[in-house]
């Protein structure tokens, strides 16, 4: 079974670190370890530490995709670091749309589970990684501001094909 300790690493990295940045361009507002004021309006994020962000990303992210189940650890670390960036759901539903399971409603269940640790890991990251990259296409096409993100995403969508 995957492995938390090992996907956070990456994915904090991925995410800027014990960097406090508050760019008004970033629609989460002030971020610290990838913890954004927008999504945690109760949270401290400039005095936030490394390991309350590891507790909200265990709680909210690894546990919602049901990752500790997914027996891939390539395929969880790119499920939960898309869940990160692009939040649970979205994530969810791309890893449906990636192995053709319908319907595509962004739930991790049973089913999808039994698809997913049945999928072929170099496969899934291709077709996962393609629909990512059409994920922040769509949302630069849609927000002309989030375009300066892009080759940042794209890079990060293509790292976890390594």
């Amino acid at each position: 079974m995957a492995d938390f300790n090992k996907a956070i690493v990456k994915t904090l990295v991925h995410e800027g670190g014990a960097k406090f940045t508050d760019d008004p361009t970033d629609r989460g507002g002030a971020t610290k370890y990838g913890i954004s004021q927008r999504a945690y309006p109760n949270v401290d994020i400039r005095n936030l530490t490394e390991q309350q962000a590891r507790d909200i990303y265990k709680r909210d992210y690894w546990d919602r995709i049901r990752a500790d189940e997914i027996t891939s650890q390539a395929i969880a670390e790119n499920i939960f670091d898309t869940a990160v960036n692009m939040g649970v759901r979205t994530a969810s539903r791309l890893a449906q749309v990636a192995l053709d399971i319908e319907p595509a409603d962004g739930i991790i269940g049973s089913q999808s589970l039994k698809i997913i640790n049945a999928a072929d890991e170099s496969s899934f990251i291709a077709n996962y990684t393609i629909a990512k990259i059409a994920r922040y296409t769509y949302i630069c096409n849609r927000n002309k501001s989030q375009k300066k993100y892009l080759l940042g995403w794209i890079n990060r969508a293509l790292g976890g094909v390594a």
